[in-house]
């Protein structure tokens, strides 16, 4: 097409030349004839160099094309990676919610199971160190516990702590707070009261629940290296106990 209007403008100039300055056939005639061809050539020379920058710059438009093209799907591979990385953790987080939410009825039910101390008299209270008024303020606090009603849980054994810092159901008080903090989602705070336990109550019985609650807490909070330690601990100072069996089921999990 672009040839075929080369020639068309071609032929007008030639025609509009002849008829401008028609001339007999003489030496002038020869030089006009010349000079008419080197028109031609010059013309020829401007379309020819008019179609190759058409032609560039159309495989110019091409090419931007191909790299914005290349660019698209880079980054939907990208979006592609980052949701099956989502997936995955997500279906992670999930097996990790099921087994702890077990391992927390199962813990919860032996609570709710457990005899309720009863109160002693005053005189064999105090023969055992552990006062009538004591005693209540446990049960009451263990109630809120049992009764899944955590936030009165949590501020009646901080008030048990405060009146009572140096009881013998002090670390099981502290255990219960860091068990009523994880129900209620509050890991950070979790995290806290299981250290304060272990701190300050390394020989407690409760010491091997308080860092398995400490791992579990830890998993939530997304620190699994951290948690993984704790209960690679558990196994090997508590083995053959309950913490120990739930802490070995935890870590299959993280594998």
């Amino acid at each position: 097409m672009m040839r075929a209007r080369r020639l068309t403008f071609l032929l007008c100039l030639v025609w509009g030349t002849a008829g401008a300055a028609p001339a007999p056939v003489t030496e002038a005639g020869q030089a006009q004839a010349a000079s008419l061809a080197q028109a031609f050539r010059a013309l020829e020379e401007r379309f020819a160099k008019l179609e190759g920058q058409l032609q560039n710059q159309g495989l110019l438009a091409l090419f931007n094309e191909v790299e914005q093209l290349k660019a698209e799907l880079a980054r939907l591979k990208g979006v592609q990676e980052e949701l099956g990385h989502r997936l995955a953790s997500a279906e992670q987080r999930q097996k990790d919610f099921y087994t702890d939410l077990d391992n927390r009825l199962k813990e919860l039910a032996q609570a709710r199971a457990a005899p309720v101390t009863p109160a002693a008299p005053a005189g064999a209270a105090a023969e055992a160190g552990v006062t009538e008024r004591e005693t209540k303020a446990y049960q009451e606090a263990f109630g809120a516990v049992r009764a899944g009603n955590y936030p009165v849980a949590v501020k009646a054994f901080q008030d048990f702590l405060k009146a009572y810092p140096a009881s013998s159901l002090a670390s099981n008080a502290q255990y219960w707070i860091g068990f009523s903090q994880f129900s209620l989602g509050d890991y950070k705070a979790t995290v806290e009261s299981h250290q304060r336990l272990l701190q300050a109550y390394p020989d407690s019985a409760k010491a091997p629940d308080a860092m398995l609650g400490l791992a579990r807490a830890r998993m939530q909070l997304g620190e699994t290296k951290a948690a993984q330690a704790t209960l690679e601990q558990i196994v090997r100072q508590y083995p053959g106990s309950r913490a120990a069996e739930n802490a070995q089921k935890l870590l299959t999990t993280l594998k």
